[in-house]
């Protein structure tokens, strides 16, 4: 494998302003700032899930670039039952929806989100940052995300058309959002879903896999072992790696760590070439050099952006054991028109006397959103009682809509389906019209739904 000299570099500055390279997004590029360390995401995520399992993080595992399947390797291993592995994908889910709230995206990952030219991003981790730091950097734009799971055709998000001006996010490992099955978590699941995917692919992701075919790749950060590197690499080629007809070229930074894949690339892969360097000072030339979004200062746990400074603001109430799901809706919200989104403790300044600015958001905001799941209605005694029940008094004295109920759990929120919020005052949710989000995700009618509120709210005196 090539090392990369100027003439290579001119080559990928080139391709990239043409739009023909799509980055591949590796663990170790989602860097995070974390109690004021600069760490990898899924470093914080294995070390925890290691200690929900009462195991010892080690530094083997920990400083690894794929820690996460070698933490969940190391718990099947030492606890020998098949069962526990669906407690492990819904230990990782907890995890990443915790730590995504409680981060903030290190420099690296904001300048790369903010380079116009990428229109096309392949993630290899199951979280959504990438996506909130894209719409952190520039809240006017359109995402569109897709996940790919060999489970059962309808987990798969399916293919990405991305329009004029549109920027998309393909995850190609699954997705958190997919809770049980819908997202790899060892490298047996990892080599199911290439497989799988080898043979889907024609079917079910056939604009995706054609983008990766065509265009060149530079693979950010993901330090493949051996075999995953081999697999990966072809499987994102129509060509075989070792002819002298392959027109496209794969941009490792860094180069190959594996000893196995990097003699395997430098014999087979003529057109692979490695960066000999730092990823962030790959990530800062280019950014220098190309056309970005400048990103704005950092928020304390990346709160939820403005859109546009005019369009109506929502409170979202949910139980917090919902946050992860909770979060991809409120990050689809601006996009749609709503100017400012509220989640609690999101918008909370240290000193803060937190009852009083929760009853100020809910007084002075112009909708409300509950999220209705089962996990909510198993609350006895919940902060999120107290917010619904003053968003109801309130929605009485409101002349046009004000409550947005939206229901995350897999089936249509259906009254006989929830003791406690269908009794009493909350139970004037299921009189309305009813969203209904599976696991955080937003219909594409529902998304115009509330695109055309927010119109209709904009174009409407107020006082």
């Amino acid at each position: 494998m090539n090392a990369l000299n100027e003439t290579d570099w001119y080559s990928l500055e080139q391709s990239v302003k043409d739009g023909k390279v799509i980055p591949i997004i590796g663990p170790d590029a989602l860097m995070v700032v974390y109690e004021g360390r600069t760490i990898p995401f899924y470093r914080l995520v294995s070390a925890d899930l290691l200690k929900s399992f009462q195991m010892e993080p080690e530094a083997a595992i920990l400083q690894h670039t794929w820690s996460l399947p070698r933490a969940v390797s190391a718990i099947l291993a030492e606890k020998g039952s098949p069962r526990i592995e669906q407690r492990i994908r819904r230990e990782v889910s907890r995890l990443v929806a915790h730590y995504s709230d409680i981060v903030e995206p290190a420099g690296s990952l904001r300048l790369l989100a903010g380079i116009r030219a990428f229109t096309l991003f392949v993630s290899l981790t199951p979280d959504n940052l990438l996506e909130r730091v894209m719409r952190t950097v520039n809240p006017s734009l359109v995402i569109k995300t897709s996940s790919y799971s060999p489970r059962d055709a309808s987990e798969s998000l399916g293919d990405l058309l991305l329009r004029q001006g549109e920027r998309g996010i393909f995850q190609m490992l699954g997705s958190c959002t997919q809770v049980g099955s819908g997202f790899a978590i060892h490298e047996e699941d990892t080599l199911e879903h290439l497989y799988r995917l080898q043979s889907d692919g024609t079917r079910r992701l056939t604009t995706i896999l054609s983008e990766l075919r065509r265009r060149d790749k530079l693979l950010i950060n993901c330090n493949f072992p051996d075999w995953l590197g081999r697999a990966m690499l072809r499987l994102i080629n129509d060509n075989r790696l070792y002819t002298t007809d392959k027109t496209t070229w794969e941009f490792l930074c860094p180069h190959a760590d594996d000893a196995g894949l990097h003699a395997f690339l430098t014999q087979y892969s003529l057109n692979t070439i490695g960066f000999d360097g730092e990823t962030d000072a790959l990530i800062k030339k280019l950014a220098q050099i190309l056309e970005t979004v400048q990103p704005p200062p950092a928020s304390p746990a990346m709160a939820v952006s403005k859109a546009n400074g005019q369009g109506p603001t929502i409170f979202v109430s949910y139980a917090s054991e919902n946050a992860g799901f909770v979060r991809m809706i409120a990050d689809r919200l601006p996009g749609l028109g709503f100017s400012d989104v509220w989640l609690d403790r999101k918008k909370l300044i240290g000193g803060d006397d937190w009852s009083d600015r929760i009853d100020e958001a809910i007084e002075k905001c112009d909708f409300f959103m509950p999220v209705i799941s089962r996990e909510a209605d198993a609350q006895r005694e919940k902060v999120f009682w107290s917010e619904w029940k003053d968003a109801i008094k309130r929605s009485r004295r409101v002349k046009d809509v004000f409550l947005i109920p939206v229901g995350i759990d897999p089936d249509f929120p259906a009254k006989a389906s929830y003791q406690r919020i269908a009794d009493g005052e909350t139970a004037v949710f299921f009189d309305k019209h009813l969203i209904h989000a599976p696991q955080g995700i937003l219909s594409p009618t529902d998304c115009d739904a509330l695109a055309e509120r927010c119109r209709r709210f904009q174009e409407a005196p107020h006082d």
